[in-house]
């Protein structure tokens, strides 16, 4: 059984999404693919596997309650620790192969089994990466109410709301800064700095903010609004301590031939 998944860009409210804030974001078009099929011990490219390489796929596996030993072969087209949610692809892509095989595939329970292996393997997480993997296009998530719901997913008494943004066709250039980001030390960074600041949490509704007045922009095409939003955003990360030396240098160089540019996920 093979399935296909995307990579993610988040638009706005990464990280603050973690604090009750809304985050909007988008699949894109680069992808990664899983390959799994019935085996006679259970494999992982060739080589049994190995908790500290195999986290997230054997954590997926273990949650989606197959019994049978498997093969599971992985392909990716975009690199790990990217910002571009390499994670939360492949265990999609895990996931619904996995459901597929054993008659039970739907999106909304692949969308809550992928978070509980991220929440599992990061120990904080929310399901922006997984989500926006398992539905494609463009969602929002939040604690409060959204329009086109997709589904809803419970964690130690916190709802998020999962739901579809018909966005308009976007043309992104997507940078690597050549920096591996660990998602899970960033928002362990960032949690210490709102616990340490009194302002943190005012950053955090900044951000929130944000992400809600994006979301007309982002269904009308207005990329000059868009773009706008994106620098404020951008600012407030760095002010959170998610930035590098590196991705601002990036960023300063293409702001005056663009609308706006931010950092991404992680």
């Amino acid at each position: 059984m093979k399935s296909r998944t995307p990579a993610k860009v988040i638009l706005f409210g990464e990280h603050a999404v973690v604090y009750g804030e809304p985050a909007l974001a988008m699949a894109i078009n680069l992808y990664s693919t899983v390959d799994i099929e019935k085996s006679d011990e259970l494999l992982i490219d060739n080589s049994p596997p190995d908790r500290k390489y195999h986290s997230f796929i054997l954590t997926a596996y273990e949650k989606s309650g197959f019994a049978l030993p498997v093969h599971i072969r992985v392909r990716s087209s975009f690199s790990p620790s990217s910002g571009l949610g390499s994670s939360a692809s492949v265990t999609v892509g895990t996931v619904s192969s996995l459901l597929a095989i054993s008659g039970r595939w739907s999106k909304e329970e692949i969308a809550r089994i992928a978070f509980e292996t991220e929440y599992s393997v990061q120990g904080r997480a929310s399901p922006t990466d997984t989500s926006t993997v398992t539905s494609g296009g463009g969602i929002i998530i939040s604690r409060n109410d959204v329009e086109s719901r997709l589904w809803r997913i419970e964690k130690n008494g916190i709802e998020w709301n999962v739901g579809r943004i018909d966005i308009k066709p976007l043309e992104l250039i997507v940078a690597s800064s050549g920096i591996r980001g660990s998602t899970a030390l960033l928002v362990s960074k960032v949690n210490s700095f709102v616990s340490r600041n009194r302002f943190g949490m005012d950053v955090i509704r900044e951000i929130g903010e944000i992400s809600r007045s994006a979301i007309t922009p982002l269904m009308d095409g207005d990329l000059e609004t868009i773009g706008e939003l994106m620098v404020r955003n951008n600012k407030l990360l760095n002010i959170l301590g998610v930035g590098h030396e590196l991705t601002t240098r990036i960023i300063d160089s293409v702001l005056p031939y663009s609308y706006g540019a931010k950092i991404t996920g992680a």
